[in-house]
Formats: structure tokens, sequence, C-alpha cells
């Protein structure tokens, strides 16, 4: 599925905010998805072709993308309202973080938000204002995102705890440092990588950063496979990458145990959170250990590293499957539909 382009007859709507798809189906829960580092919307074609021929529709946002206006297919125009940042500084809107972005009803919905690399805090104003709009155009979505795109996710529900979401699936993602030492060891490592990205251009950092043990198990991947990924990851400018690791990094998250928190709280309020990370990625199964540890459902894909989206594209449609089904109410709920859904696969299945 490429740009322009749908599996199911449905349609694609190219707004200055990026490329957004929505499948034919209606009557289902929606999902949004959002991508990786260096990745585009189109990473997401194999779960989001599956996730459409269930009838889920898909929305697939470019992260990336610094301009205007979300548009949707079934938005004539998009509603005119008050930025996040409006009512508080920095896009807080009170200690009990209430206001129109926890308001599944809310009468006006920002489909226009400030330049997203600017800071952590505008990506999340603009995932903010996606969720604000899908939900009022179609319906609550799971919210779905990984590695990077799942920090955002993260930290946009930390910073709106109370948007209009269906459930929120996490895939490989950090949720913020342990403590201030190791908020400045993340900031140092991120510092160095952008410049690095900028000493040495886009295609001889890419050549190093696909030697990372985090990306390991993908030399397993079919050679076509390879090449898709490593033309995605060199199909973007060093100034936009470099940005972002300097903005979004995870030492701007809030510390690891607020964001437990938070999640928790999310929870126990009826809205499935689901964290999925690939056996073979040991940093992140960590990280779903202790989000289990917290009382939170986890899921390791078998088979897969880092990116389980990619490597294991079916079991992870399923999985999502199995968070967007309507019966899923609490932790072992979604572990009975999570394991009904999903099926462990290999590459491309």
């Amino acid at each position: 599925m490429g740009s322009g382009e749908l599996c199911d007859g449905g349609t694609i709507t190219e707004g200055r905010g990026g490329t957004v798809v929505r499948s034919a189906g209606e009557g289902m829960a929606p999902c949004i998805l959002l991508h990786g580092f260096a990745q585009t919307p189109v990473s997401w074609d194999a779960v989001a072709q599956r996730l459409q021929a269930a009838g889920h529709r898909a929305y697939a946002p470019d992260l990336y993308e610094c301009k205007g206006d979300l548009k949707l297919p079934s938005v004539e125009e998009v509603l005119e309202g008050t930025e996040a940042g409006e009512d508080g500084e920095d896009g807080e809107d009170g200690e009990d973080g209430e206001g129109a972005e926890g308001d599944a009803n809310a009468k006006n919905v920002s489909g226009a938000v400030r330049d997203p690399l600017t800071s952590l805090d505008a990506a999340c104003d603009r995932v903010a204002a996606i969720v604000r709009l899908v939900a009022q155009v179609d319906a609550a979505p799971v919210l779905v995102g990984y590695s990077m795109g799942g920090r955002i996710a993260a930290e946009t529900v930390v910073r709106y705890p109370n948007l209009p979401l269906a459930g929120l699936v996490l895939e490989s993602a950090g949720l913020g440092p342990a403590d201030e030492a190791a908020r400045a060891a993340l900031a140092e490592r991120n510092g160095a990588w952008a410049q690095r990205l900028r000493d040495e251009g886009v295609a001889a950092f890419m050549d190093w950063w696909e030697t990372l043990p985090l990306f390991a198990s993908q030399q397993a991947l079919p050679a076509e496979a390879r090449a898709a990924i490593r033309a995605e990851r060199t199909s973007r400018d060093a100034e936009p990458l470099t940005r972002s690791l300097e903005a979004w990094g995870a030492h701007h998250q809030a510390a690891e145990a607020v964001t437990l928190g938070v999640l928790a709280d999310l929870a126990n309020r009826g809205v499935p959170v689901l964290y999925v990370a690939g056996v073979l990625d040991e940093k992140y199964s960590a990280v779903a250990a202790r989000v289990r540890a917290a009382g939170l459902p986890t899921e390791l894909v078998p088979d897969a590293g880092h990116n389980a989206h990619l490597e294991a594209s079916s079991n992870f449609a399923g999985i999502v499957e199995g968070v967007l089904a309507e019966d899923v109410l609490d932790g072992d709920a979604l572990a009975r539909n999570v394991a009904s859904k999903s099926r462990k696969i290999g590459y491309g299945a």
C-alpha cells in the first residue's frame, strides 16, 4: 500500500499535516499508528492492511511533517480550536489535567498545531490534536506507537491523561529515564547522535545506525526487506532527523515511574493498555518486565526483535486487533483477546 493507495478501496488524504490513511470499513474502532525514528507512515503498511481487512480504519500521520492542518477524509474543513498550550504554559490546563483535550465531546478540535520538531511538548500537542480529531469525526481510537513513536504516544498520555482513547499499545518504547543521572546520560548520548548525523550526513549515519545491537535481528530478514528498510531510513533529510534526536529524545520524557503511574491510572479507568516487545530485543523485553511488574499487561512477540510489527507483522496486527476488540476491559480479558488473535509468523506472512 503506497502513498495514495489502499488495499480495500478506501481513501487517502494528503494534507499538509502528513499522510493519513483511512479504510472503507464502518462501525469499527479506528487506530492511529505512530512510526519510529527515520521512518515514514509506509512502515505501517502491512499492519494497516490487516487491520483494514478486519474493518478497522487506520490513520498513519507523518510525525516529521512540520506544517499546517491535519485533514481527514470525512472532514470538509479542519475545525478551528484552541491549541493545547493556550490555556496553560507548555500545554498544561491545570493540575488535574482536565480541559478540552480530556473531553471526548469537546466541540473545538484543533487540527493546526505548531512545528512538532520544536520540542517534545509540541509533538505531543500534535498527537493529542490528531486523537481528538479522529475521536470527533470517527470514534475514540486505539493509539499505537513504535519506538520513537511509542515514546511520543506515552508522553502524550502523560501530558494529556484524559484524551478520548479506546486503547494504547506501546511497542518497544522507552518510558522515560529512571532518575536524573540517567536523564543526563540520555541527553549526552542523544546530543552526540545528533552531532554525528550533522557531521556525517544521512547515508553514513545510517551505515552506523544499522549496526546497533538493537537491530541485529533484522539481518535475518530477506534482502528485499532489508533494502526497503534502508531506502526508508535514507529518504529523510538530515535536518528533521537531527532535530528529532534533540527535541524528542528520551531525556525530555517524564521519569519512568511517573509514566508507569499514568498508564496504570489509564488502565484503571477501563482503557486497555498493552506493552509489546520482541523476544529477541533484550533491552525492551526488560522494559516489558518492569511494565508487567507494575501490574500492566505485556506481550512478547516470538522470533522478533526491536521492530516486531515489521519482523512479525501479522502477529503484531493480531495483537492490536485484540486491543481493538470491544470486550477488552481489563488486563485478563486483554491477554485472552491478544492470545486468540495473534499467532506466530515470519516476516511478510
